[in-house]
């Protein structure tokens, strides 16, 4: 009998998927080939008595064909021309953003035109305040932030990776409110590892000990020389409708009990206070500068 089992899992029904009207073709689909379709036969018929028909067949091709794949075609689950659309929007969009919650004003018609600069526009954050115990209050909703570690199933047994797996389904389970499951790859600075080793190495109880601690230390400040480290940053959203005290407390609340089952996966986790909160949402905004003092250190080397 195989060792191996085999993990099983409920996929529910993806009820936003839309429905086809024609064949294959859903309704937005149809609105973007149809006019296409419409143009092609609109120049074929004003042009066939000009044009050799083969040579308006041989034009009228990669129209059509374009045209389909843009329907048809996906990439990380996203249609083509969702996807061109998203493109074309983020070329028009200015690039830079500012802390300018008054709006960026224009300048008089006196002062000398600015050299050439990306255009600018004020920043707007989702999130208006954190509270004390962590809350952050978005415009119609209130989440709580979890910082938590990572788990390497390869470690462990068959049987162990199931029960793993299924735990872990009954936490995605169990949640009844948007989540947001958020994993970054931010840069690891080992010179607090390696000032810790040099500091404790002389009151080590043997020379040999002693030598060993400095080699350690020589090898990660040539390893954070020679290498750029990652660490895995896991942070998972829970969100809740309202802004009271009420659905402050209760998203909290959930927080607390989902990071409590995610405990008991072996999994280290933290609620993370207002002050915490803080520094994960300032790490976010500037990845390069990723605050290991005050973000609690639950990630594993990349």
């Amino acid at each position: 009998m195989s060792d191996q089992t085999q993990w099983h899992a409920h996929i529910p029904t993806d009820i936003d998927r839309p429905d086809p009207l024609i064949g294959p073709f859903t309704a937005r689909q149809l609105v973007i080939v149809t006019p296409v379709i419409l143009l092609v036969w609109a120049g074929f018929i004003a042009l066939k008595d000009l044009v050799n028909i083969w040579v308006l067949a041989g034009a009228a091709v990669p129209i059509v064909g374009v045209a389909i794949a843009l329907i048809v075609g996906q990439r990380d689950g996203i249609s083509l021309d969702r996807l061109a659309w998203a493109g074309l929007a983020w070329s028009r969009k200015p690039k830079r953003r500012v802390a300018a919650p008054e709006g960026i004003t224009e300048l008089p018609s006196w002062a000398p035109p600015p050299p050439r600069q990306p255009r600018l526009e004020p920043l707007r954050l989702p999130a208006s305040a954190i509270t004390s115990k962590g809350v952050v209050v978005l415009e119609h909703r209130s989440a709580a932030l979890i910082v938590c570690s990572t788990l390497n199933l390869a470690l462990a047994s068959v049987r162990e990776q199931d029960t793993m797996v299924a735990r872990f389904a009954s936490v995605l389970h169990s949640l009844t409110e948007p989540v947001q499951i958020l994993v970054r790859g931010v840069r690891f600075d080992l010179q607090p590892q390696v000032a810790t080793l040099r500091e404790n190495a002389p009151r080590l109880p043997h020379p040999a000990l002693e030598d060993s601690a400095y080699a350690h230390a020589d090898f990660l400040d040539e390893l954070q020389r020679q290498r750029d480290l990652l660490q895995r940053a896991i942070v998972i959203v829970l969100t809740t409708a309202g802004t009271s005290g009420a659905a402050g407390a209760s998203v909290l609340r959930r927080a607390e009990d989902v990071a409590a089952q995610l405990a008991g996966l072996g999994l280290q986790t933290t609620v993370c206070d207002g002050a915490m909160a803080e520094s994960v949402l300032r790490t976010c905004l500037r990845p390069d500068a990723y605050d290991h003092e005050s973000a609690p250190d639950h990630g594993d080397l990349a």
